[in-house]
């Protein structure tokens, strides 16, 4: 039951994030918010991708391999993004959170590889595979490294008053919780195969309600940039 309940997600969830890029551009965000309308154009290749393949296909598990490290660059230009409206208001709170991030990013790269030289001795005696391990590792640090730099953002406006427009505040909220489901999908990628075949099904339930939720919400609190109003922006409460 709960198999056929997921699968039907698979597309409603297709439809949500198709939604949410059609109101990017309709409201011509793009034209401010590059990556994440890049991030949302992903998020709709993919899922046709899955659809065509199947979930549980062996091709669409090369290609979610692989787009994991795309990913790996696209989260946090995507984290960089949120605070476009108001960069200038912003410039030296983002330089000094973009440094934390590439710092991270090294270090976790760093980890990935010593991590993958582990795997490439076991995948000499049939183990596991240096590209899916390299890239779950990526996967992890882009996503972990994009929530911080997004929560040490919005705490330091909060200690210095900062308004946010609408906009901002919107995609602030909803790129953290995707970056926590991120991490969650990461961590259920991973022990998976320890888990029973009813609570996998159950995990990816709960994450698919989740994720179509979020998006939701966020389609439906998304406005279009007054003309006057980049430096001018809407009083949102953080």
């Amino acid at each position: 039951m709960l198999t056929e309940a997921n699968h039907w997600l698979e597309f409603v969830a297709t439809a949500i994030d198709a939604a949410l890029l059609l109101r990017i551009l309709t409201l011509k965000l793009h034209r401010t918010y590059t990556f994440i309308t890049l991030a949302a154009t992903l998020a709709v290749f993919l899922d046709g991708v899955m659809l065509w393949l199947g979930s549980d296909s062996k091709e669409f598990a090369s290609v979610f391999i692989y787009s994991r490290f795309l990913y790996g660059f696209v989260f946090p230009a995507a984290a960089w993004d949120v605070f476009e409206e108001i960069k200038a208001q912003v410039a030296k709170l983002r330089r000094l959170a973009i440094f934390r991030l590439i710092s991270s990013l090294i270090l976790a790269a760093i980890f990935g590889f010593v991590i993958t030289g582990f795997a490439s001795v076991e995948d000499e005696n049939g183990g596991a595979a240096v590209g899916p391990t390299l890239a779950l590792v990526i996967w992890a640090a882009s996503s972990t490294a994009s929530l911080a730099l997004l929560w040490s953002m919005r705490r330091a406006m909060r200690m210095q008053h900062i308004e946010l427009p609408r906009n901002t505040f919107v995609w602030l909220v909803f790129l953290q919780l995707s970056f926590a489901a991120e991490i969650l999908a990461c961590l259920f990628t991973i022990s998976g195969p320890l888990l029973s075949s009813p609570i996998r099904e159950v995990l990816a339930f709960v994450l698919s309600l989740y994720g179509i939720g979020i998006t939701v919400w966020c389609v439906w609190k998304l406005r279009a940039i007054p003309s006057d109003a980049l430096s001018t922006p809407e009083k949102v409460e953080l």
